[in-house]
């Protein structure tokens, strides 16, 4: 899911360039034109989306260390709150909680982030069982 979750996100920034941008707030009335400096920032965005779904794919498939892994997911999720907390600060409370009349983009950006955030906490807790062909990163003599 992380994997199609930021590839999608690098595609409609580099090629929905105007639905990536517009679409970051619920309900934003379309834009003519982005201004340059909006669309370069919509680029290097999902330039970064693109580079955390290669980063995520060399942790998390080409290594069995435990730790590693740990700290990564940990890495994830104060990531996820910082993304929800950025998107609330570009629209607001309000338009945070009124998640009926939230577009595709606010599902990705609050709804998705959530989930990966409370299923991110949910396995460092344990809720899952433990990680099992896992190295615990230990040293030994």
């Amino acid at each position: 899911m992380l994997t199609s979750y930021r590839l999608a996100g690098w595609g409609i920034a580099f090629y929905d360039t105007q639905k990536f941008v517009v679409g970051q707030a619920p309900n934003a009335k379309e834009a003519l034109i982005p201004h340059p400096s909006v669309k370069i920032l919509a680029y290097q965005l999902g330039n970064l989306y693109l580079l955390l779904l290669f980063v995520g794919v060399g942790v998390l498939y080409f290594t069995s260390e435990a730790k590693v892994i740990r700290n990564y997911l940990i890495a994830l999720a104060i990531a996820d709150v910082g993304h929800i907390y950025s998107t609330y600060l570009g629209i607001g409370w309000k338009a945070l909680i009124e998640v009926n009349k939230w577009n595709d983009l606010m599902w990705g950006n609050v709804g998705i982030s959530t989930f990966l955030f409370v299923n991110r906490v949910a396995y460092l807790l344990g809720m899952f069982g433990n990680a099992s062909g896992l190295r615990s990163g230990k040293k030994l003599n």
